[in-house]
């Protein structure tokens, strides 16, 4: 009898799980197409510099992204909602271009699988290993994908954990151009 309680309750316990992803999956679009500002400018907080050498060899310093925003992205490969978003990712920087700088943070993943990952969604920008995790410590990324805009200035004007559409990224650099 105490099995089959046992039972039961891992058989509730995972479809009210299951039942949570599905019902978070059916709604995405609540937080996919709720209105995005950046933070108030004096709520605004340096971002973590660093300067490092991308996948592709070329040194990336945050501190040379100054005058423009910056789009980054914390992902890895094998991570399903970092594939969900990055076609999205790659329209955002083709629509903006030149106006806004790109850079993509590689966490918990290998960089030929990090090169090929942004290879096969047709992300042009520097991709920056980060095998240590240091980089998404220092920026309190808590998930992946998790999205960060900087401002003009290099303080961080948004950050968002998880998959996201296109249309609050596009927002939030919208109002910071």
């Amino acid at each position: 009898m105490r099995r089959l309680l046992i039972i039961a309750a891992i058989v509730a316990g995972t479809a009210a799980v299951a039942g949570v992803v599905v019902y978070g999956q059916m709604h995405m679009s609540l937080l996919t197409d709720r209105k995005a500002s950046p933070i108030k400018t004096a709520d605004r907080k340096p971002a973590p510099a660093f300067d490092r050498a991308a996948l592709s060899g070329q040194p990336v310093d945050l501190r040379r992204f100054a005058g423009k925003p910056v789009g980054s992205n914390f992902f890895a490969s094998w991570c399903a909602p970092c594939k969900q978003e990055a076609a999205g990712t790659a329209r955002v920087a083709r629509q903006f271009g030149s106006r806004v700088h790109m850079v993509a943070i590689a966490v918990d993943d290998k960089g030929p699988a990090a090169q090929r990952f942004a290879s096969h969604y047709g992300w042009t920008w520097p991709v920056v290993n980060d095998p240590s995790d240091d980089l998404a410590y220092r920026y309190d990324v808590l998930g992946k994908p998790t999205t960060v805009i900087l401002d003009q200035e290099g303080r961080i004007a948004w950050q968002h954990a998880g998959r996201i559409g296109t249309r609050p990224v596009t927002q939030v650099l919208d109002a910071l151009l």
